[in-house]
């Protein structure tokens, strides 16, 4: 992931190919958020906004492990020793501000204050809140980064009954919820109904293969398509930093979900920070079918690729992988609680 539009301390975000097992665990962990939503049960936050400092924590799964003795839920990080919850007080001195932290010690579920024992008020991470329900699903957190506090923009995104991240209600400044409504923008009746990505290079290699499916269509009236299994989506934007200057109108490759109501800037970034983007092809139209894209390949920077977005059928794009998982995933859901759906899941798959 790369900015191009002005020199600006961004981090840069280091995706790699995603394994055949990883594969297996995400449709696990989709299942098992399908499941736990039935039952209102708000199973796993993804975090995004960290400060690079903290990059290992940006895009981790928190899943919900219990309460703590203030009723509020906790959270851990799938990977990491890495905990989300909700501390009255962090000091355990009578008179300190209740708070969310993100922290690396698992709190008590029985201590009223001072949730990790140390005394102190140390973490990664804090707001302050008196909302003992949940985290914040959008806010303006202050994190350690670098020797010295900092805020940052922090988005929980929560997984919901149809197993995918949704992305909270924003701020005015922050970027657009994956449940805004789609534009009223006639739709093009030339626009594929899904699209099969290649010739990506090899930093970017976990994008070859996949299917981009449409999902609707921005305030100019062009087409944008969202990944059938990921959070990766390709849409045009006619200035990708808004500042309206040195800015040509592009298709874009990006990890956010563009607005459908914005003239500009769809991901409300402020500047042009995405995997890859391809001048022309004005507004209205289908992306291009082949052309070359200046895309960001890691050690080798921004880079000249051949990218084919070849349409297939909408019978194809959403075909079934693995019709005997989805079987047995299916059969334990029915008799069993989530950690029955993850076994069958694997069995299905060693089968």
């Amino acid at each position: 992931f790369g900015s191009d539009s002005r020199p600006k301390s961004r981090r840069v975000c280091r995706l790699r190919p995603v394994s055949r097992m990883a594969k297996l665990l995400s449709a696990v962990t989709a299942t098992a958020l399908s499941v736990a939503s039935a039952y209102g049960d708000p199973y796993m936050f993804t975090i995004t906004g960290a400060c690079d400092y903290h990059d290992r924590i940006d895009g981790s799964n928190f899943v919900k492990q219990g309460q703590t003795a203030s009723g509020a839920p906790y959270y851990k990080a799938m990977h990491s020793e890495t905990y989300i919850y909700y501390d009255p007080d962090c000091m355990a001195s009578q008179d300190g501000t209740p708070r969310w932290i993100i922290g690396v010690v698992k709190p008590s579920t029985t201590s009223a204050r001072d949730l990790d024992g140390d005394g102190f008020c140390d973490y990664i991470g804090r707001i302050d809140s008196t909302d003992t329900s949940r985290p914040p699903t959008s806010a303006e957190w202050t994190l350690h980064c670098h020797g010295t506090y900092r805020q940052h923009y922090i988005f929980l995104l929560e997984g919901t009954t149809t197993a995918q991240a949704t992305a909270p209600t924003p701020a005015p400044s922050a970027r657009t919820t994956t449940q805004e409504a789609a534009t009223t923008a006639p739709p093009s009746a030339t626009s594929p109904k899904a699209l099969l990505l290649s010739g990506a290079c090899a930093w970017k290699g976990f994008m070859n293969g996949q299917t981009l499916e449409l999902a609707g269509y921005t305030a100019d009236g062009s087409p944008f398509y969202k990944g059938q299994t990921t959070e990766e989506y390709l849409y045009y934007d006619p200035d990708c930093d808004g500042a309206g200057t040195n800015t040509e109108a592009r298709w874009v490759l990006d990890d956010r979900r563009p607005s459908t109501t914005a003239a500009v800037d769809l991901d409300a970034d402020g500047t042009c920070k995405y995997h890859a983007r391809a001048e022309g092809q004005g507004a209205g139209r289908p992306p291009p079918a082949a052309a070359t894209w200046r895309m960001y390949c890691g050690s080798a920077g921004w880079t000249d690729v051949q990218l084919s977005l070849k349409e297939v059928s909408a019978q194809a794009a959403g075909a079934h992988a693995h019709p005997k998982l989805d079987m047995v995933l299916s059969s334990a859901t029915r008799t069993g609680g989530v950690a029955a759906v993850a076994l069958a899941a694997c069995l299905a798959f060693l089968a």
